[in-house]
Protein backbone atom coordinates (compact mmCIF):
# COMPACT_ATOMS: atom_id res chain seq x y z
CA UNK A 1 0.00 0.00 0.00
CA UNK A 2 1.42 3.52 -1.16
CA UNK A 3 1.81 6.16 2.14
CA UNK A 4 -0.37 8.47 3.11
CA UNK A 5 0.57 11.72 4.05
CA UNK A 6 -0.55 13.30 7.19
CA UNK A 7 -3.27 15.69 6.96
CA UNK A 8 -5.76 14.30 4.24
CA UNK A 9 -9.13 14.86 4.52
CA UNK A 10 -11.32 11.94 5.56
CA UNK A 11 -12.82 10.32 2.75
CA UNK A 12 -16.62 11.27 1.63
CA UNK A 13 -18.50 8.37 3.40
CA UNK A 14 -16.23 7.45 5.74
CA UNK A 15 -16.08 10.51 7.96
CA UNK A 16 -19.87 9.82 8.81
CA UNK A 17 -19.42 5.94 9.82
CA UNK A 18 -16.50 7.17 11.93
CA UNK A 19 -18.64 10.01 13.53
CA UNK A 20 -21.40 7.08 14.00
CA UNK A 21 -19.21 5.46 15.71
CA UNK A 22 -17.99 8.19 18.24
CA UNK A 23 -21.57 8.77 18.87
CA UNK A 24 -22.05 4.91 19.80
CA UNK A 25 -19.35 5.32 22.35
CA UNK A 26 -20.20 8.29 24.15
CA UNK A 27 -24.12 7.48 24.36
CA UNK A 28 -22.58 3.62 25.52
CA UNK A 29 -20.11 5.02 28.38
CA UNK A 30 -22.38 7.63 29.20
CA UNK A 31 -25.49 4.65 29.86
CA UNK A 32 -22.91 3.03 32.24
CA UNK A 33 -23.42 5.91 34.79
CA UNK A 34 -26.08 5.77 37.05
CA UNK A 35 -29.11 5.31 37.73
CA UNK A 36 -28.77 2.32 35.06
CA UNK A 37 -27.10 -1.00 36.60
CA UNK A 38 -24.46 -0.71 33.49
CA UNK A 39 -21.48 -0.35 34.91
CA UNK A 40 -19.91 -3.26 32.90
CA UNK A 41 -20.71 -1.53 29.73
CA UNK A 42 -17.34 1.24 30.75
CA UNK A 43 -15.05 -2.02 30.19
CA UNK A 44 -15.99 -2.06 26.14
CA UNK A 45 -17.96 1.28 25.38
CA UNK A 46 -15.01 3.20 23.56
CA UNK A 47 -14.57 0.37 21.38
CA UNK A 48 -16.35 1.75 18.80
CA UNK A 49 -14.72 5.39 19.13
CA UNK A 50 -10.93 3.83 19.35
CA UNK A 51 -11.75 1.56 15.62
CA UNK A 52 -12.84 5.13 14.10
CA UNK A 53 -9.65 6.61 15.63
CA UNK A 54 -7.82 4.04 14.10
CA UNK A 55 -8.94 4.36 10.65
CA UNK A 56 -8.36 8.29 10.79
CA UNK A 57 -4.90 7.45 11.77
CA UNK A 58 -3.92 4.95 9.67
CA UNK A 59 -6.09 7.61 6.37
CA UNK A 60 -3.30 10.50 7.38
CA UNK A 61 -6.57 12.76 8.81
CA UNK A 62 -6.39 15.92 9.49
CA UNK A 63 -6.20 17.15 13.06
CA UNK A 64 -8.85 18.86 12.71
CA UNK A 65 -10.80 15.49 11.29
CA UNK A 66 -8.89 13.99 14.83
CA UNK A 67 -10.36 16.76 16.79
CA UNK A 68 -13.69 16.36 15.30
CA UNK A 69 -13.80 12.82 15.89
CA UNK A 70 -13.34 13.31 19.47
CA UNK A 71 -15.79 16.25 20.27
CA UNK A 72 -18.69 14.37 18.57
CA UNK A 73 -18.09 11.25 20.64
CA UNK A 74 -17.88 13.77 23.66
CA UNK A 75 -20.84 15.53 22.74
CA UNK A 76 -23.01 12.65 23.12
CA UNK A 77 -21.55 11.61 26.03
CA UNK A 78 -21.79 14.42 28.14
CA UNK A 79 -25.10 15.80 26.45
CA UNK A 80 -25.94 11.83 27.82
CA UNK A 81 -24.60 12.02 31.21
CA UNK A 82 -25.53 15.53 31.67
CA UNK A 83 -29.40 15.71 30.86
CA UNK A 84 -30.18 16.38 34.09
CA UNK A 85 -29.21 20.10 34.03
CA UNK A 86 -32.45 20.63 31.71
CA UNK A 87 -34.16 19.23 35.11
CA UNK A 88 -32.97 21.67 37.37
CA UNK A 89 -35.71 22.94 39.43
CA UNK A 90 -36.85 26.53 38.71
CA UNK A 91 -35.16 27.98 41.87
CA UNK A 92 -31.68 26.74 40.60
CA UNK A 93 -32.00 29.36 38.02
CA UNK A 94 -32.75 33.11 38.20
CA UNK A 95 -34.03 32.72 34.43
CA UNK A 96 -35.13 29.31 34.26
CA UNK A 97 -35.06 28.85 30.14
CA UNK A 98 -31.25 29.25 30.57
CA UNK A 99 -30.69 25.41 32.10
CA UNK A 100 -31.54 24.08 28.37
CA UNK A 101 -28.81 27.00 26.97
CA UNK A 102 -26.33 26.20 29.46
CA UNK A 103 -27.33 22.16 29.01
CA UNK A 104 -26.57 21.99 25.45
CA UNK A 105 -23.64 24.87 26.00
CA UNK A 106 -21.99 22.58 29.02
CA UNK A 107 -21.80 19.74 26.91
CA UNK A 108 -20.54 21.19 24.02
CA UNK A 109 -17.42 22.91 26.14
CA UNK A 110 -17.05 19.41 28.19
CA UNK A 111 -16.58 18.12 24.53
CA UNK A 112 -13.38 19.79 23.97
CA UNK A 113 -11.49 17.52 26.26
CA UNK A 114 -12.93 14.10 24.79
CA UNK A 115 -11.52 16.32 21.37
CA UNK A 116 -7.90 17.29 22.78
CA UNK A 117 -7.48 13.09 23.74
CA UNK A 118 -8.37 11.99 20.33
CA UNK A 119 -6.15 14.70 18.31
CA UNK A 120 -3.41 14.17 21.20
CA UNK A 121 -3.50 10.28 20.65
CA UNK A 122 -3.60 10.34 16.97
CA UNK A 123 -0.56 12.75 16.66
CA UNK A 124 1.32 10.95 19.41
CA UNK A 125 0.65 7.36 17.37
CA UNK A 126 2.33 8.84 13.73
CA UNK A 127 4.91 10.42 16.01
CA UNK A 128 5.59 6.63 17.96
CA UNK A 129 4.30 4.43 15.31
CA UNK A 130 2.17 2.73 17.95
CA UNK A 131 -1.52 2.25 17.37
CA UNK A 132 -3.81 4.87 18.45
CA UNK A 133 -5.61 2.39 20.72
CA UNK A 134 -2.09 2.69 23.53
CA UNK A 135 -1.41 6.13 23.18
CA UNK A 136 -5.61 7.69 23.74
CA UNK A 137 -5.06 5.50 27.54
CA UNK A 138 -2.38 7.72 29.03
CA UNK A 139 -3.71 10.50 27.09
CA UNK A 140 -7.42 10.12 27.78
CA UNK A 141 -5.93 9.63 31.46
CA UNK A 142 -4.12 13.38 31.47
CA UNK A 143 -6.87 14.86 30.04
CA UNK A 144 -9.54 13.89 32.53
CA UNK A 145 -6.80 14.88 35.05
CA UNK A 146 -6.88 18.15 33.32
CA UNK A 147 -11.06 18.65 33.14
CA UNK A 148 -11.00 17.85 37.01
CA UNK A 149 -8.60 21.30 37.60
CA UNK A 150 -9.24 24.58 37.92
CA UNK A 151 -11.91 27.05 38.55
CA UNK A 152 -14.06 25.48 36.01
CA UNK A 153 -12.87 21.59 37.12
CA UNK A 154 -15.24 19.19 36.62
CA UNK A 155 -14.40 16.08 37.48
CA UNK A 156 -18.07 14.49 37.48
CA UNK A 157 -17.92 11.97 34.81
CA UNK A 158 -14.67 10.19 35.04
CA UNK A 159 -14.99 6.61 33.43
CA UNK A 160 -13.61 5.38 36.51
CA UNK A 161 -17.23 6.28 38.63
CA UNK A 162 -18.99 3.34 36.45
CA UNK A 163 -17.43 0.84 38.62
CA UNK A 164 -19.13 2.20 41.80
CA UNK A 165 -21.17 -1.03 42.44
CA UNK A 166 -18.15 -3.34 41.36
CA UNK A 167 -15.20 -4.96 42.91
CA UNK A 168 -12.91 -2.55 40.76
CA UNK A 169 -14.01 0.23 43.34
CA UNK A 170 -11.07 -1.45 45.45
CA UNK A 171 -8.33 -0.10 43.05
CA UNK A 172 -9.37 3.53 44.64
CA UNK A 173 -7.46 2.31 47.75
CA UNK A 174 -4.36 2.23 45.93
CA UNK A 175 -4.77 4.64 43.47
CA UNK A 176 -7.64 6.51 43.97
CA UNK A 177 -10.52 7.22 41.01
CA UNK A 178 -7.94 7.92 38.72
CA UNK A 179 -6.38 4.57 38.94
CA UNK A 180 -9.78 3.00 38.50
CA UNK A 181 -10.25 5.28 35.60
CA UNK A 182 -6.60 3.82 33.88
CA UNK A 183 -7.74 0.52 34.52
CA UNK A 184 -11.33 0.68 32.47
CA UNK A 185 -9.15 2.78 29.30
CA UNK A 186 -6.69 -0.22 29.71
CA UNK A 187 -10.01 -2.81 29.51
CA UNK A 188 -11.28 -0.74 26.19
CA UNK A 189 -7.56 -0.63 24.69
CA UNK A 190 -6.93 -4.19 24.62
CA UNK A 191 -10.71 -5.21 23.68
CA UNK A 192 -9.70 -2.94 20.50
CA UNK A 193 -6.82 -4.48 19.98
CA UNK A 194 -8.27 -8.17 20.69
CA UNK A 195 -10.78 -7.26 17.66
CA UNK A 196 -9.53 -5.27 15.43
CA UNK A 197 -5.91 -7.83 15.26
CA UNK A 198 -8.49 -10.91 16.30
CA UNK A 199 -5.76 -11.40 18.55
CA UNK A 200 -6.58 -15.03 20.88
CA UNK A 201 -3.63 -13.36 23.10
CA UNK A 202 -5.27 -9.81 22.94
CA UNK A 203 -8.62 -11.17 24.18
CA UNK A 204 -6.82 -13.48 27.01
CA UNK A 205 -5.10 -9.88 27.96
CA UNK A 206 -8.57 -8.40 28.06
CA UNK A 207 -9.75 -11.20 30.36
CA UNK A 208 -6.59 -11.53 32.09
CA UNK A 209 -6.44 -7.53 33.24
CA UNK A 210 -10.20 -7.63 33.67
CA UNK A 211 -10.31 -10.31 36.60
CA UNK A 212 -6.94 -9.34 38.01
CA UNK A 213 -8.48 -5.64 38.32
CA UNK A 214 -12.29 -7.10 40.12
CA UNK A 215 -10.11 -9.56 42.27
CA UNK A 216 -7.70 -6.54 43.31
CA UNK A 217 -10.40 -4.83 43.97
CA UNK A 218 -12.08 -6.92 45.63
CA UNK A 219 -8.98 -7.81 48.31
CA UNK A 220 -8.14 -4.33 48.78
CA UNK A 221 -11.70 -3.21 49.53
CA UNK A 222 -11.99 -6.73 51.99
CA UNK A 223 -14.90 -8.17 52.64
CA UNK A 224 -18.39 -6.66 54.15
CA UNK A 225 -18.30 -6.59 57.61
CA UNK A 226 -21.27 -5.74 59.89
CA UNK A 227 -20.59 -2.38 62.10
CA UNK A 228 -18.97 -3.12 65.21
CA UNK A 229 -21.69 -3.27 67.93
CA UNK A 230 -19.91 -0.33 70.10
CA UNK A 231 -19.81 1.86 67.44
CA UNK A 232 -21.20 5.16 67.91
CA UNK A 233 -24.35 6.23 66.62
CA UNK A 234 -24.90 9.77 64.46
CA UNK A 235 -28.29 11.05 63.56
CA UNK A 236 -28.64 12.29 59.61
CA UNK A 237 -31.87 14.88 59.40
CA UNK A 238 -32.83 14.79 56.00
CA UNK A 239 -35.34 17.82 56.52
CA UNK A 240 -36.74 17.89 52.43
CA UNK A 241 -37.52 21.46 53.14
CA UNK A 242 -38.70 23.01 49.35
CA UNK A 243 -36.56 25.64 47.97
CA UNK A 244 -38.99 28.17 47.16
CA UNK A 245 -39.76 27.95 50.91
CA UNK A 246 -36.28 27.84 52.58
CA UNK A 247 -35.16 30.98 50.36
CA UNK A 248 -38.25 33.09 50.64
CA UNK A 249 -36.73 34.65 53.86
CA UNK A 250 -40.15 34.19 55.55
CA UNK A 251 -39.96 30.76 57.23
CA UNK A 252 -36.43 30.41 58.96
CA UNK A 253 -37.80 29.97 62.49
CA UNK A 254 -40.83 27.56 61.25
CA UNK A 255 -37.88 25.63 59.27
CA UNK A 256 -35.54 25.87 62.39
CA UNK A 257 -38.03 24.19 64.43
CA UNK A 258 -38.70 21.19 62.18
CA UNK A 259 -35.15 20.36 62.49
CA UNK A 260 -34.84 20.42 66.10
CA UNK A 261 -38.33 18.79 66.12
CA UNK A 262 -37.17 15.64 63.75
CA UNK A 263 -33.91 15.69 65.77
CA UNK A 264 -36.11 15.22 69.37
CA UNK A 265 -37.77 12.62 66.98
CA UNK A 266 -34.10 10.77 66.30
CA UNK A 267 -32.92 10.65 69.86
CA UNK A 268 -36.20 9.27 70.99
CA UNK A 269 -36.12 6.34 68.24
CA UNK A 270 -32.43 5.26 69.93
CA UNK A 271 -33.31 5.39 73.46
CA UNK A 272 -30.51 2.65 74.30
CA UNK A 273 -28.08 3.70 72.03
CA UNK A 274 -28.34 7.82 71.76
CA UNK A 275 -26.77 9.46 69.08
CA UNK A 276 -23.31 10.75 69.63
CA UNK A 277 -23.90 13.61 66.94
CA UNK A 278 -27.11 15.34 64.87
CA UNK A 279 -26.34 16.66 61.09
CA UNK A 280 -28.28 18.66 58.93
CA UNK A 281 -27.58 19.45 55.78
CA UNK A 282 -26.17 22.23 53.49
CA UNK A 283 -27.59 25.84 54.46
CA UNK A 284 -30.80 23.56 56.45
CA UNK A 285 -32.58 26.62 57.15
CA UNK A 286 -31.89 28.69 54.67
CA UNK A 287 -30.60 31.71 56.97
CA UNK A 288 -27.33 33.19 58.14
CA UNK A 289 -27.92 30.88 61.36
CA UNK A 290 -24.64 31.78 63.59
CA UNK A 291 -25.55 35.16 62.67
CA UNK A 292 -29.11 35.24 64.01
CA UNK A 293 -29.11 35.25 67.70
CA UNK A 294 -32.38 34.04 68.27
CA UNK A 295 -32.16 31.10 66.27
CA UNK A 296 -28.42 30.48 67.35
CA UNK A 297 -29.21 30.06 70.90
CA UNK A 298 -32.32 27.81 69.83
CA UNK A 299 -29.53 25.31 68.64
CA UNK A 300 -27.02 25.76 71.12
CA UNK A 301 -29.76 25.42 73.98
CA UNK A 302 -31.06 21.84 71.90
CA UNK A 303 -27.59 21.23 72.20
CA UNK A 304 -27.06 21.61 75.84
CA UNK A 305 -30.03 20.23 76.77
CA UNK A 306 -30.11 16.93 75.20
CA UNK A 307 -26.26 16.63 75.43
CA UNK A 308 -26.06 16.20 71.54
CA UNK A 309 -23.52 18.56 69.30
CA UNK A 310 -25.47 19.29 66.29
CA UNK A 311 -23.29 19.93 63.13
CA UNK A 312 -24.97 21.86 60.05
CA UNK A 313 -24.42 23.89 57.17
CA UNK A 314 -25.31 27.88 57.22
CA UNK A 315 -24.50 30.75 55.30
CA UNK A 316 -22.17 33.12 57.36
CA UNK A 317 -20.91 36.20 56.91
CA UNK A 318 -17.44 38.33 58.34
CA UNK A 319 -16.10 41.71 57.52
CA UNK A 320 -12.89 42.32 55.07
CA UNK A 321 -9.93 44.42 55.78
CA UNK A 322 -11.97 47.43 54.12
CA UNK A 323 -15.09 46.37 56.19
CA UNK A 324 -17.41 44.68 53.27
CA UNK A 325 -19.42 41.69 53.76
CA UNK A 326 -17.94 38.26 52.97
CA UNK A 327 -20.66 36.00 52.87
CA UNK A 328 -19.24 32.26 52.95
CA UNK A 329 -20.82 28.73 52.39
CA UNK A 330 -20.38 27.47 55.86
CA UNK A 331 -20.75 24.72 58.61
CA UNK A 332 -20.15 24.23 62.15
CA UNK A 333 -20.49 22.54 65.39
CA UNK A 334 -22.83 23.60 68.50
CA UNK A 335 -21.28 22.17 70.94
CA UNK A 336 -22.77 20.71 73.90
CA UNK A 337 -21.42 23.29 76.54
CA UNK A 338 -22.95 25.84 74.53
CA UNK A 339 -20.01 27.35 72.38
CA UNK A 340 -19.77 26.94 68.28
CA UNK A 341 -16.90 25.69 66.86
CA UNK A 342 -14.68 27.46 64.44
CA UNK A 343 -16.73 27.98 60.80
CA UNK A 344 -15.72 25.80 58.04
CA UNK A 345 -16.07 27.76 54.64
CA UNK A 346 -16.51 25.92 51.60
CA UNK A 347 -13.32 25.58 49.70
CA UNK A 348 -14.27 24.94 46.43
CA UNK A 349 -17.42 26.54 44.82
CA UNK A 350 -19.34 25.47 42.22
CA UNK A 351 -18.81 27.82 39.12
CA UNK A 352 -21.59 30.10 37.65
CA UNK A 353 -23.50 28.58 40.77
CA UNK A 354 -21.85 29.58 43.77
CA UNK A 355 -19.09 32.31 41.88
CA UNK A 356 -18.72 33.35 38.41
CA UNK A 357 -15.26 32.09 37.59
CA UNK A 358 -12.25 34.15 37.15
CA UNK A 359 -13.91 37.01 39.05
CA UNK A 360 -10.58 38.03 41.51
CA UNK A 361 -9.13 38.31 37.55
CA UNK A 362 -12.05 39.95 35.83
CA UNK A 363 -14.24 41.81 38.89
CA UNK A 364 -16.94 43.29 36.22
CA UNK A 365 -17.81 39.60 35.78
CA UNK A 366 -19.52 39.49 39.26
CA UNK A 367 -22.38 42.38 37.88
CA UNK A 368 -23.49 39.60 35.32
CA UNK A 369 -26.09 37.71 36.98
CA UNK A 370 -27.19 34.15 35.96
CA UNK A 371 -28.58 33.41 39.53
CA UNK A 372 -25.43 32.61 41.00
CA UNK A 373 -24.48 33.17 44.55
CA UNK A 374 -21.43 35.05 45.10
CA UNK A 375 -19.75 33.41 48.14
CA UNK A 376 -16.10 33.64 49.19
CA UNK A 377 -14.05 30.52 49.15
CA UNK A 378 -12.74 28.97 52.45
CA UNK A 379 -9.04 28.61 52.35
CA UNK A 380 -8.25 25.42 54.43
CA UNK A 381 -9.12 22.01 56.42
CA UNK A 382 -11.00 22.28 59.80
CA UNK A 383 -11.27 19.78 61.91
CA UNK A 384 -14.31 19.23 64.37
CA UNK A 385 -14.56 17.09 68.07
CA UNK A 386 -16.32 13.78 66.62
CA UNK A 387 -17.36 10.71 68.74
CA UNK A 388 -14.82 8.65 66.89
CA UNK A 389 -12.39 10.90 66.69
CA UNK A 390 -11.81 14.37 64.72
CA UNK A 391 -13.84 15.14 61.32
CA UNK A 392 -13.95 16.90 58.86
CA UNK A 393 -16.73 18.39 56.48
CA UNK A 394 -16.98 18.87 52.84
CA UNK A 395 -19.81 20.67 51.38
CA UNK A 396 -21.85 19.00 48.32
CA UNK A 397 -20.18 20.09 45.39
CA UNK A 398 -16.60 19.46 47.42
CA UNK A 399 -17.29 15.40 47.30
CA UNK A 400 -16.41 15.29 43.77
CA UNK A 401 -13.04 16.34 44.25
CA UNK A 402 -10.03 13.67 46.02
CA UNK A 403 -7.97 15.75 46.54
CA UNK A 404 -9.66 17.93 48.94
CA UNK A 405 -11.10 14.62 50.72
CA UNK A 406 -7.47 13.46 50.96
CA UNK A 407 -6.39 16.77 52.38
CA UNK A 408 -8.73 16.83 54.93
CA UNK A 409 -7.95 12.92 56.07
CA UNK A 410 -4.01 13.67 56.03
CA UNK A 411 -4.48 16.82 58.62
CA UNK A 412 -5.69 14.20 60.87
CA UNK A 413 -9.63 13.58 59.77
CA UNK A 414 -10.88 10.20 60.64
CA UNK A 415 -14.61 10.63 59.08
CA UNK A 416 -15.75 12.86 56.31
CA UNK A 417 -19.08 13.77 56.64
CA UNK A 418 -20.76 15.73 53.89
CA UNK A 419 -23.56 18.38 53.91
CA UNK A 420 -25.43 19.07 50.22
CA UNK A 421 -28.65 20.78 48.86
CA UNK A 422 -29.44 18.22 45.92
CA UNK A 423 -32.57 19.79 45.95
CA UNK A 424 -32.17 21.70 42.32
CA UNK A 425 -31.50 18.43 40.07
CA UNK A 426 -35.26 16.89 41.19
CA UNK A 427 -35.23 13.43 41.22
CA UNK A 428 -32.75 12.90 38.29
CA UNK A 429 -30.08 10.66 37.67
CA UNK A 430 -27.82 13.17 38.76
CA UNK A 431 -28.52 12.55 42.75
CA UNK A 432 -27.27 9.06 42.13
CA UNK A 433 -24.13 10.41 40.14
CA UNK A 434 -22.94 12.51 42.81
CA UNK A 435 -24.01 9.95 45.57
CA UNK A 436 -21.72 7.15 44.31
CA UNK A 437 -18.74 9.33 43.63
CA UNK A 438 -18.51 9.95 48.01
CA UNK A 439 -17.98 6.43 47.55
CA UNK A 440 -14.79 6.59 45.97
CA UNK A 441 -14.21 9.18 48.60
CA UNK A 442 -13.97 6.79 51.87
CA UNK A 443 -12.49 4.02 49.85
CA UNK A 444 -9.85 6.39 48.69
CA UNK A 445 -8.89 6.71 52.47
CA UNK A 446 -10.33 4.12 54.16
CA UNK A 447 -12.90 6.25 56.48
CA UNK A 448 -16.66 6.73 56.78
CA UNK A 449 -18.09 9.30 55.06
CA UNK A 450 -21.30 10.60 56.30
CA UNK A 451 -23.63 12.35 53.47
CA UNK A 452 -26.58 13.96 54.94
CA UNK A 453 -28.64 15.72 52.28
CA UNK A 454 -31.74 17.75 52.05
CA UNK A 455 -33.97 15.99 49.97
CA UNK A 456 -31.46 12.74 49.51
CA UNK A 457 -29.45 10.61 48.83
CA UNK A 458 -28.74 10.92 52.97
CA UNK A 459 -26.70 7.88 53.74
CA UNK A 460 -23.91 6.20 55.70
CA UNK A 461 -21.00 4.79 53.49
CA UNK A 462 -18.54 2.59 55.47
CA UNK A 463 -14.59 2.80 54.86
CA UNK A 464 -14.94 -0.04 52.04
CA UNK A 465 -17.21 1.72 50.54
CA UNK A 466 -20.61 0.28 50.95
CA UNK A 467 -23.32 1.95 52.15
CA UNK A 468 -24.66 0.65 55.11
CA UNK A 469 -27.69 2.48 56.02
CA UNK A 470 -29.77 5.03 53.69
CA UNK A 471 -32.81 7.11 53.18
CA UNK A 472 -35.43 6.99 50.55
CA UNK A 473 -34.50 10.32 48.20
CA UNK A 474 -37.63 13.43 49.23
CA UNK A 475 -39.24 12.58 52.36
CA UNK A 476 -38.83 13.80 55.54
CA UNK A 477 -37.29 11.82 57.87
CA UNK A 478 -34.01 11.09 60.24
CA UNK A 479 -31.57 8.11 59.71
CA UNK A 480 -30.11 6.59 63.06
CA UNK A 481 -27.23 4.28 62.60
CA UNK A 482 -23.89 3.42 63.77
CA UNK A 483 -20.77 4.50 62.53
CA UNK A 484 -18.43 1.96 61.07
CA UNK A 485 -14.95 2.36 61.92
CA UNK A 486 -12.37 3.94 59.95
CA UNK A 487 -9.16 1.01 58.21
CA UNK A 488 -6.42 1.54 60.99
CA UNK A 489 -3.63 1.70 58.17
CA UNK A 490 -2.99 4.65 55.88
CA UNK A 491 -3.91 3.77 52.59
CA UNK A 492 -1.52 4.15 49.40
CA UNK A 493 -3.90 6.76 47.57
CA UNK A 494 -3.58 9.02 51.20
CA UNK A 495 0.00 8.31 51.02
CA UNK A 496 1.40 8.86 47.73
CA UNK A 497 -1.55 10.62 46.34
CA UNK A 498 -2.40 10.93 41.86
CA UNK A 499 0.42 8.68 41.58
CA UNK A 500 -1.49 6.93 38.21
CA UNK A 501 -1.92 10.46 36.86
CA UNK A 502 1.58 11.70 37.18
CA UNK A 503 2.75 8.36 35.42
CA UNK A 504 0.19 8.73 32.80
CA UNK A 505 1.82 12.44 31.54
CA UNK A 506 5.41 10.65 32.57
CA UNK A 507 4.00 8.43 29.51
CA UNK A 508 2.89 10.94 27.31
CA UNK A 509 6.05 13.05 27.63
CA UNK A 510 7.97 10.20 26.72
CA UNK A 511 5.24 9.22 23.72
CA UNK A 512 5.79 13.39 22.87
CA UNK A 513 10.12 12.52 22.17
CA UNK A 514 9.50 9.34 20.61
CA UNK A 515 9.72 8.93 16.86
CA UNK A 516 9.63 5.85 14.70
CA UNK A 517 12.74 4.63 13.03
CA UNK A 518 12.63 6.27 9.84
CA UNK A 519 12.79 2.57 7.97
CA UNK A 520 9.22 2.58 9.41
CA UNK A 521 7.82 6.13 7.91
CA UNK A 522 6.42 4.87 4.92
CA UNK A 523 3.22 3.13 6.90
CA UNK A 524 2.46 2.75 10.53
CA UNK A 525 2.89 -0.23 11.71
CA UNK A 526 0.63 -1.99 14.68
CA UNK A 527 2.36 -2.86 17.96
Amino acid sequence: MEPVPAGRPVPPGRGGREALLAVASGLALGAAFPRLPLGPLAWVALVPMLAALERRVSAGASKRSLYALGWIGGFAFFLTGTHWIALLTDVAMTIPWLKYVGWVAASAYLANFWALATLLAGVLARRSGLAARWTFVPVMLVVEELRGSGELGFPWFQPGYTQHALPSIGLAAAGGVTLVTLWVLALNALAEHARAERSRAGAAAFVALLGGGLLTGAMLRGPGAPVPEDAPVVALVQGNVPGELKWAGTHQIEILRTFLALSDSALARSPARRPKLVVWPETATGSYLRLQPEQSLMVSEWAASRGVPVFTGYADASRGPDGSPLPYNAAGLWKTDGSLSPRYAKRHLVPFGERMPFEWIFPALGKWDLGQAEWVPGRSTVLFPGPAGPFSCLICFESIFPDLAREDVRAGSRMIVNVTNDEWFGNSSAIDQHATMAQFRAVENGVPFLRCANTGRTEIIGPDGRVTARLPVFETAELVAPVPPARRRETLWTRWGDWPGVLALLAVAVLAVTRRPERDSGARRER
